[in-house]
């Protein structure tokens, strides 16, 4: 606890004395989901057509983030914690409103490292950038009063379970959806020669 109380008044302590570094924290703090979406949208149609496994690591990592926010869930549900501003008003520099929930485990560092350890199926060129979002995020979490700092690193773990949950028994599964979401939206590898044609095809 003492650990945690002093991480959190040194990088909450920042708040409040440069505005560019807080409008930055509020912008992560808030906007990681918006900007995981178009981090996950660019590659998804900016990437060749061949690039199929890039675009299945990004469905099996949205299949990480729904499995970590699902255990969150669960264990907020039986397990409360206030967060810094509910626990002690005076402790933090609040930049942000935000409801009096759990603060334990965090949301967005489980789903932040969730997506990063679905998307290392891709290899690490495609999955950094996610890591070093997810850690910004989790930093800003913290930096804006949201959150102590073990919230976020039991999100970050529970994050980065549930991708490799996902990449060790959940893939044979998912892998026809994202083949099927590839052809529908067109950006689909084009066939091998000699490869069977799909149902409905001619």
């Amino acid at each position: 606890m003492h650990l945690d109380l002093t991480l959190l008044r040194a990088l909450n302590g920042l708040a409040g004395r440069w505005a560019a570094l807080d409008m930055t924290g509020r912008l992560l703090a808030t906007a990681g989901p918006e900007i995981f979406a178009l981090l996950f949208l660019a590659l998804w149609f900016a990437l060749p057509r061949q690039a199929a496994r890039v675009r299945r690591a990004e469905v099996y990592a949205v299949a990480a983030g729904v499995l970590a926010l699902s255990i969150n869930a669960v264990i907020s549900h039986f397990y409360y914690r206030p967060r810094p501003f509910v626990a002690d008003p005076t402790l933090v520099h609040l930049l942000v409103r935000h409801p009096a929930d759990s603060s334990f485990p965090s949301d967005h560092a489980a789903g932040g490292f969730a997506f990063w350890s679905g998307m290392s199926y891709a290899g690490q060129r495609y999955a950094w950038p996610f890591l070093v979002l997810a850690v910004l995020i989790a930093v800003a979490r913290v930096f804006v009063g949201l959150h102590w700092p073990s919230d976020v690193l039991a999100g970050a773990a529970i994050g980065w379970l549930a991708g490799q949950l996902v990449l060790r028994y959940l893939q044979p599964a998912l892998r026809p959806l994202a083949d099927w979401g590839m052809h529908l939206l067109r950006v689909a590898p084009p066939e091998e020669p000699g490869a069977p044609r799909r149902l409905g095809q001619r």
